[in-house]
Order: structure tokens, then sequence, then C-alpha cells
């Protein structure tokens, strides 16, 4: 009796390779789209709690705002390549004491102003200034330094709007739309509309839009007795 080892044939070895590398190709086509979709994912997280810490803080300045004879509120509307890059400085109550030992609780002036990323010139950084405010010095007429903290960065633009009690909704506020030279402090507005436009990806030109309303209780009830006289 003759035994015969039997094999492969080539064509049989090139069809397996084939089939095999067919499903290579597929397992690698899935989890490249599995890992862009999770990379996303996460790169929205972020933006979203970037956006939700960011509004917060700016709402709780916002709110604790008032009008003194040293300092005014002051918003400019502002563009940077063609976006909108507005800054606002103001008195808050919401001064932030992070060394009680060296540093002391008061009226502070806040500045928020906006920075080109050095790293990408498309984005922008948004920075939060927080000094108090010294009795005697107008510090609302000094020019923003560029210097605070990072509050929030990978933005396309910054947009503020300002109302009055009527619902008026202004660009700027300050200087035409403040108090006249009679007037020994400038008014605050009822409210301010904040937008913050974040990228999820510059390349496709993709953003997300966050906006929130906040209202001044201390220019709702400035704005109230002056109507009442």
């Amino acid at each position: 009796m003759i035994v015969r080892n039997q094999g492969f044939t080539l064509l049989e070895v090139l069809l397996a390779i084939t089939v095999l590398g067919v499903v290579v190709a597929m397992l690698s086509i899935s989890l490249s789209g599995t890992l862009r979709v999770v990379d996303a994912t996460e790169r929205q997280a972020e933006v979203y709690h970037q956006a939700q810490t960011t509004l917060r803080r700016i709402t709780e300045d916002l709110s604790a705002a008032l009008a003194t004879k040293e300092m005014g509120f002051i918003g400019k509307k502002s563009e940077q390549d063609g976006q909108r890059a507005d800054t606002l400085v103001f008195a808050s109550l919401a001064h932030l004491v992070l060394n009680p030992e060296q540093q002391k609780p008061g009226v502070a002036v806040i500045r928020y102003q906006l920075q080109v990323d050095t790293e990408d010139v498309r984005t922008l950084r948004l920075l939060r200034s927080d000094d108090l405010l010294l009795p005697g010095v107008d510090t609302g007429k000094e020019e923003a330094s560029g210097s605070g903290f990072l509050l929030a960065d990978n933005l396309r633009s910054v947009r503020f709007g300002y109302l009055n009690r009527q619902g008026q909704e202004f660009d700027s506020w300050g200087g035409a739309l403040g108090a006249s030279e009679s007037q020994d402090v400038q008014p605050l507005p009822a409210g301010v509309h904040c937008t913050l436009e974040f990228w999820l990806d510059p390349d496709k030109e993709t953003a997300q839009i966050f906006s929130t309303s906040v209202l001044i209780p201390a220019g709702i009830v400035v704005a109230k007795g002056k109507d009442e006289n």
C-alpha cells in the first residue's frame, strides 16, 4: 500500500491569503472608525465641560456686578479674523480669594479679554483677570494688559450683548451708552447675553455654540429707581 503526502496547492494558499487580507482590512477599517468616534466623543465632552465651567464663572461674576465711581461697566465689540472677540471690564463682588493669608475679599475689577493661541492662530484663548479695586484709581481707563488666568481655549469667537431695561440689545456698553458727564456713576446693563463658540475641528470648520443670559440685579434696581423718579 502506497501512502501519498497531500498538501495545499498554490491556488489554495493564495485564496487563503486573500481571504485573510480582506478580514484584516475590514477589522482595521472598523477599528479606525471606532477610534475616530471615541476621539470625537472625548473632544466634544471636553468642550461641553469647558463651556459649562466658563459660563458658570461669567454668570457668577456678572451677577455680582456693581457700579462705582472708580470703575464703569465697559463692554467693547472687537473682531479677530472676521470673528467676534469681544472684551469686557467691570467691577464685581465676585473677587476670588485663592490665598486667604495674603489676599483680602472686596470689590474687584474683572476683565475678560482674548488672545490668539500661538500654537494655532485660528483659535482664541479667553483670559480672566481679577484685581482688587483701589479707591481713587480710575482703573476703567487702563487698557487690557493681556495677562490673566486662562479660563477657556480652543475658541472660535466670543460675543457679549448688553440689554437695557427695555429689552433693547447693544453690541457694546459704556462710553456713549454709559453715563453722561454730569453723572457720578455709569449705569449698568440690566442683563448680558454671552455666546461662546468652541472649535470641534478647525480643519473641518466644525464648531459648537453655547450661550447664556445673565441678569444683573444692580442694573435692574438702579434702572427701577431712575424710572420712578
